[in-house]
């Protein structure tokens, strides 16, 4: 059975991401078993005002990690991620670095040999990219049979037309859930039938479902994230806070454990309460809290 095992220390690429003065850093754990890769990565003093991605790359490619990368308000962020390395295109034998990216910027970088030019795999990947898009775009050579119906067989446009109508409705409902910190919309949701599920705590608290995280600013991105998915999935709801100095709140329901507690505190949980604020016992129901 083939193992390895890669470990990435990673560094401040560049300025003007770290929290503060003490800058950014991170940790990154690539392990290969006949062909599966799981990559684990660790990262802290990053600001939380950014879109991250994290790549994987070669002297000339690379592949972008399918997990998100959620920074919380103290600026500690992970993720676990599985793939194929075939799918990657990239034997764990070539892999050349590990980055956290903002756009072509690099605010955390580590190296498994030393340092190379590693924008130039980006850059070429980006251009094959374009030039596919281009490609695709281009305005279809005419048939020489002009007649419509040859060109496009009636099963075809009916697959067409599916597509568009559900292109509508996947349009409709971005506009829908588009109007991030809106008041009217924050208003409407707080609106609902209010539950206590800790007691009088000071805060107004509403069940919801996950596309209404839409509606909160600072809240939207995690409407991806596998937890509140998961949490939402099982149970069919979340609970939104909203205190009286507007700060705002999300609970996402799970089973308490306590060995999993400092992951969910580094996707920005900062703590578990049961109902009525009982004390919390393993494998027990409660909810990760996390402030806005």
């Amino acid at each position: 059975m083939a193992y390895s095992r890669l470990f990435i220390a990673l560094k401040q690429g560049c300025e003007g991401y770290g929290k503060d003065q003490r800058g950014a850093v991170g940790r990154c754990i690539i392990e290969s078993r006949n062909g599966t890769g799981r990559l684990a990565l660790q990262v802290q003093g990053l600001r939380n005002d950014n879109d991250y991605r994290v790549c994987i790359l070669s002297d000339n490619d690379y592949a972008e990690v399918g997990t998100h990368l959620y920074i919380d308000s103290s600026g500690h962020g992970g993720l676990k991620w599985e793939f194929s390395f075939e799918e990657t295109g990239i034997p764990v034998s070539e892999i050349k670095a590990c980055a956290v990216l903002v756009r072509d910027k690099a605010p955390l970088i580590g190296f498994t040999d030393g340092e190379y030019n590693w924008q130039k795999c980006l850059m070429a990947k980006e251009e094959i990219k374009a030039a596919e898009v281009t490609k695709i775009t281009a305005e279809p050579q005419k048939s020489n049979n002009d007649d419509t119906d040859t060109a496009y067989p009636e099963k075809e446009k009916e697959k067409l037309i599916c597509i568009i109508n559900e292109l509508d409705e996947d349009i409709k409902e971005i506009k829908e859930y588009s109007r991030i910190g809106s008041e009217n919309d924050i208003d409407a949701l707080f609106s609902k039938n209010t539950i206590k599920p800790f007691g009088d705590d000071g805060i107004t608290w509403v069940r919801g479902n996950i596309k209404e995280l839409a509606l909160i600013q600072g809240l939207w991105k995690y409407i991806n994230n596998p937890f509140v998915i998961k949490g939402c999935r099982d149970y069919r709801h979340l609970i939104f806070g909203k205190d009286n100095d507007n700060n705002f709140w999300l609970g996402v329901p799970c089973k308490y454990d306590s060995d999993y507690r400092l992951e969910a505190m580094l996707q920005g949980f900062t703590e578990f309460k049961s109902e009525d604020n009982r004390p919390l016992k393993n494998n027990e129901f409660c909810y990760c809290i996390m402030k806005c």
